[in-house]
């Protein structure tokens, strides 16, 4: 059995996938739809079965396979809108300092260095589904910035898009200072696909001044624990 066929969910944007699922959707409730994607290379039609309700496995299955035919899917080297990979990584909730509106709930954050990468996703507590592992951790001075991105991708699932080049560096100094206060908790090895809101092909880490090679800072769709019975040799 590989490893995508059972999900442990940790995490799931119910948001982020009815966003996405009501465009594939469109107007229609009922009956059959029919659409045609024109990619530059490839025109792909089909038809689907819409229902009038759905559950959240079959809702985050189409988006995924939707997302899979336009091809905006990819591995971390890859240049591509979403991300998806199995990578050992802690989580817990993400201490913004107060810069969080009232009415939302805290961030959760998943960290880790992996190939040389220094990955980040962060979302909203409300789409927590388990708890094991959870630990917290923080960015001291350079939260606010880390905090802009991540309130950006809860509200319009997209990075801000006026930030500097030194604002980006704070971001991944913040993503980077989160990644260390997260070494007390278990590592895990999370399956996940996320939406991709900054990367960079080097990073200039403050207060360090150090360079890494590369660095993503993503909004998860969903993140799930791999059981280790289930993992691909």
């Amino acid at each position: 059995m590989k490893a995508n066929d059972m999900k442990f969910y940790l995490y799931r944007s119910k948001a982020k996938i009815d966003a996405l699922y009501g465009q594939i959707q469109g107007s229609e409730k009922k009956g059959k739809l029919k659409w045609k994607l024109d990619l530059k290379l490839v025109s792909l039609e089909r038809e689907t079965e819409i229902h009038p309700e759905v559950g959240n496995e079959e809702k985050l299955r189409t988006v995924l396979q939707e997302l899979e035919a336009r091809e905006l899917i990819g591995d971390l080297d890859d240049d591509k809108p979403y991300i998806r990979g199995i990578v050992p990584m802690r989580w817990g909730m993400y201490a913004d300092d107060g810069l969080r509106p009232s009415d939302q709930g805290p961030f959760v954050y998943f960290g880790a260095i992996h190939d040389d990468i220094l990955l980040g996703m962060g979302g909203s507590s409300h789409h927590v589904e388990g708890w094991y592992g959870v630990t917290a951790t923080g960015s001291r001075s350079a939260t606010p910035a880390l905090v802009q991105f991540l309130l950006s991708a809860v509200d319009t699932g997209d990075r801000p898009d006026w930030f500097q080049r030194e604002e980006i560096d704070e971001v991944f100094s913040a993503m980077a200072l989160a990644n260390h206060y997260l070494m007390k908790g278990p590592v895990q090895q999370l399956d996940f696909v996320a939406k991709v809101l900054c990367r960079e092909r080097y990073c200039k880490l403050k207060p360090w001044e150090e360079e890494i090679g590369r660095g993503i800072l993503a909004t998860p769709l969903y993140v799930s624990q791999v059981d280790p019975m289930f993992v691909d040799d």
